[in-house]
């Protein structure tokens, strides 16, 4: 760690390894070897099927360092850094309107989310994901997920739009 900055949050896992927030919001992790590793993310392996599920602590360079098999049997501290990061990480926006949808490729899409009006790029059909319960996943061609929470409660306009790429 550089002398001026300092951890701000931490957690150890089971394994001896540990995670570590610094003041400028990044993650190490240290292995039981005591080797730290910078700016490593935190990643759901299955965020969709299974979102309490195991989660991968994957180095700068894409490498996998740790393996989380589940959050809930990590020790308070370790789950919550977790949890909050993978929070952040996951922010998706819930697209209630969907106005304008382009015929090129990738798709221009102009929607308005709970979060407010914004449009975004989708490179094909394999990016928008129907769920079992009525919910839609869609990832823009920068990897942000948005969310409708049910298909069937979007306006006619809405679900033509959505139908026309899926």
């Amino acid at each position: 760690m550089h002398p001026t900055e300092h951890s701000t949050n931490s957690g150890t896992s089971p394994e001896g390894w540990r995670i570590e927030r610094h003041d400028h919001g990044r993650l190490d992790l240290v292995d039981a070897q005591g080797r730290r590793h910078a700016d490593v993310d935190v990643l759901r392996a299955f965020p969709v099927t299974a979102p309490a599920g195991p989660v991968a602590i994957i180095a700068a360079d894409g490498g996998e360092l740790a393996w989380v098999e589940s959050l809930a049997d990590q020790p308070p501290g370790l789950r919550a850094l977790l949890e909050r990061e993978l929070a952040q990480r996951e922010f998706q926006p819930v697209i209630e309107r969907i106005e304008t949808v382009s015929d090129a490729e990738p798709s221009e899409w102009a929607v308005v989310t709970d979060r407010g009006r914004h449009r975004f790029k989708v490179a094909h059909a394999d990016d928008i994901a129907r769920q079992p319960d009525g919910g839609v996943f869609i990832t823009d061609t920068v990897g942000m997920r948005y969310r409708i929470l049910r298909e069937a409660a979007l306006d006619a306009t809405s679900r033509r739009l959505l139908d026309k790429l899926s």
